[in-house]
């Protein structure tokens, strides 16, 4: 996050999700841009969430390679099928271990407006960062 001073104003600008001023965020979105006043803001939240969808896949095809040593053995093929297992067990151990997450930014305005910027864990820093200031800009009740 990059910070500029400007006629006695502090603009905190993010490059992935948009810029702070004083008195509002500006989220961008692709080409869209959404102006939100801090003084509007109800709640914001970070929300992180664990994506399967790897696991489950790797999953599968550890036990896919099982199945597939254990009924298409060959006894001449020993090298192979130890070659398999190895495999197998490979991809058995990373489908539990991997983790990804991704990060979700909701903004709650006061007319119940939701705004909300999605990203990966590839942008972790970056989306901690804008909630953070995010968070210290907005009017404690």
């Amino acid at each position: 996050m990059t910070t500029f001073q400007a006629n006695n104003e502090t603009i905190l600008i993010n490059d992935k999700f948009g810029l702070i001023t004083e008195k509002q965020v500006i989220i961008t979105k692709g080409s869209k841009k959404s102006k939100v006043p801090f003084n509007s803001i109800n709640r914001v939240n970070l929300i992180k969430s664990r994506v399967f969808y790897l696991n489950i896949l790797l999953f599968l095809l550890s036990a896919s390679v099982f199945i597939y040593s254990y009924f298409m053995f060959n006894s001449e093929r020993l090298f192979f099928f130890y070659g398999l297992i190895f495999i197998g067990i490979v991809l058995f151990l990373y489908s539990i271990v991997h983790k990804f997450y991704t990060y979700k930014l909701i903004i709650k305005e006061k007319d119940q407006t939701l705004i909300e910027v999605k990203t990966t864990q590839l942008n972790r820093k970056s989306i901690k960062e804008f909630y953070n200031a995010i968070v210290r800009k907005v009017p404690k009740k």
